[in-house]
């Protein structure tokens, strides 16, 4: 899991730049309100106009990106490189796959929000392992 920087940097930019190519490939699929958010039983609740739909989450992934390299200059993130290039990789995939999946309930599919998370959790505890690993926090 150790990426070098530009590759960490170009995974997650690639990433999201699909996630955002998506977005204007299944612009006219889909609706001028999109659902951008889900209850727990997978019901809608919270809309926005579609051109917010298909650029909020990638906006936010890129500066969730450039804050992650920023942590350490405001004196918060990781000691180790090699987590926060595995932290924006993170970030990165985490961000396109959940607006692919918000593309998708907009464009018609309909699925379990709900389940559609555990990916992402698993992601997630990956990562926390990795990084108590390679901080030294957990044997290896």
């Amino acid at each position: 899991m150790n990426l070098p920087r530009r590759r960490a940097d170009l995974l997650a930019y690639a990433a999201i730049g699909l996630a955002v190519l998506a977005g204007l490939v299944l612009w006219p699929r889909l609706p001028a309100e999109m659902a951008i958010h889900f209850d727990a039983t997978s019901s809608p609740d919270s809309y926005v106009a579609r051109p917010v739909g298909v650029l909020l989450a990638p906006t936010v992934g890129v500066a969730a990106v450039l804050l992650i390299r920023r942590g350490r200059d405001l004196g918060g993130g990781s000691t180790d490189p090699a987590v926060e290039d595995a932290s924006v990789a993170f970030v990165g995939v985490v961000v396109a796959y959940v607006h692919g999946l918000v593309l998708a309930w907009n464009a018609g599919l309909r699925f379990d929000v709900t389940v559609t998370t555990l990916p992402v959790l698993g992601l997630a505890v990956l990562l926390v392992v990795y990084a108590l690993r390679r901080e030294g926090h957990l044997p290896t």
